[in-house]
């Protein structure tokens, strides 16, 4: 057999638990002659042969990770994210290492909780997930804490404490937006930042990046005129017209991945403006390319996922020292330099 035979492959077909396994292959703790017989069966059945490097990890035990993100199906942009932790769990499927992967609605809070739960019910040795939601999160760290169990993050940074934690300086990322869009403007313009499909003050990466777009001008002697707006994706046709008349509105600053929805409503409006948003999704590349959009700014979601487990795999697996925050680079994309991303 070309598979590598994982030891929840030997526990399903033996009908028993993970850790009976473990001490059945490691020959520790006491394990009943049924179970004993069931696994040596199943190891037969398997042709298992021992993978010497996974024997000489440290601890000789099997390491569990629980993994929480939003679901893709409800936004495109965890897409990439989900693929980064797939990439992962295949990378180590040789060593003794359980991996389990669970999504929440990225519109629903409630949801974070929930399927929070029942992951923390499994105790895992380790816990990542996205803190999109900054209530909720702090709920999901202080059960974590009170449990011991190690935790880490990626794509915002929460309040709270926590372990580990991979993503961009979001403050920094604000502000980067700012440069761009005062670069290119004339002073006493009229900005927009525009929230999608959140509820901003319980939304971290929003607040975040919306306080590093403002402290840029706080910082400068350019003058600008900076609104806000909240705004439902599905119903933003009359709010967005109204908003763009009202204050007159130059540029638009999209803190999330739907700039395209502004670019398109835009069109529809047949009214310009400058846009600025984030990350490679498919319609955002469509109106970077057009011109409708100016500028994204790459949030690497596939690396951060990939590289918070990562972390945790080989923490477990190699006691390898892992950083307690790490911040990955923020990339710039306009229409000349997007197919080096592609």
């Amino acid at each position: 057999m070309n598979k590598k035979i994982r030891i929840r492959d030997i526990a399903s077909i033996a009908e028993v638990s993970i850790g009976t396994v473990d001490r059945v292959l490691h020959q520790r703790g006491k394990v009943s002659d049924k179970a004993l017989q069931r696994v040596n069966a199943a190891l037969k059945e398997l042709n298992y042969k021992p993978n010497p490097m996974a024997r000489s990890l440290k601890n000789n035990k099997v390491h569990s990770i629980c993994v929480l993100v939003p679901d893709p199906n409800k936004d495109l942009y965890w897409l990439p994210c989900q693929q980064g932790i797939v990439s992962v769990i295949k990378e180590y499927e040789a060593f003794d290492l359980d991996i389990t992967v669970a999504y929440f609605d990225p519109e629903a809070p409630d949801t974070l909780v929930h399927e929070g739960q029942v992951l923390i019910d499994r105790f895992p040795d380790a816990f990542l997930f996205v803190p999109l939601f900054e209530q909720e999160s702090d709920i999901l760290l202080k059960k974590l804490f009170n449990r011991n169990i190690r935790s880490a993050t990626f794509n915002s940074l929460p309040k709270k404490h926590v372990n580990h934690h991979v993503g961009q300086d979001l403050h920094r990322s604000g502000r980067v937006g700012a440069k761009l869009i005062s670069s290119f403007l004339a002073a006493d313009s009229n900005i927009g930042i525009i929230h999608m499909d959140e509820a901003f003050g319980n939304a971290i990466h929003m607040q975040q990046k919306e306080k590093g777009f403002r402290s840029y001008f706080e910082g400068t002697e350019i003058k600008a005129n900076i609104y806000t707006k909240t705004l439902d994706s599905d119903a933003m046709g009359d709010d967005l017209s109204s908003f763009k008349e009202t204050y007159d509105i130059d540029a638009f600053f999209v803190t999330n991945s739907k700039a395209y929805k502004v670019a398109h409503m835009l069109e529809v409006m047949d009214k310009n403006a400058f846009v600025i948003g984030y990350d490679l999704l498919p319609r955002n590349i469509d109106y970077l390319e057009s011109g409708k959009i100016q500028f994204l700014i790459h949030q690497a979601p596939r690396l951060q996922a990939s590289r918070s487990l990562k972390h945790l795999a080989e923490l477990l697996l190699f006691g390898k020292h892992t950083p307690t925050k790490e911040f990955l680079p923020i990339e710039i994309i306009n229409s000349e330099n997007l197919m080096c991303y592609l």
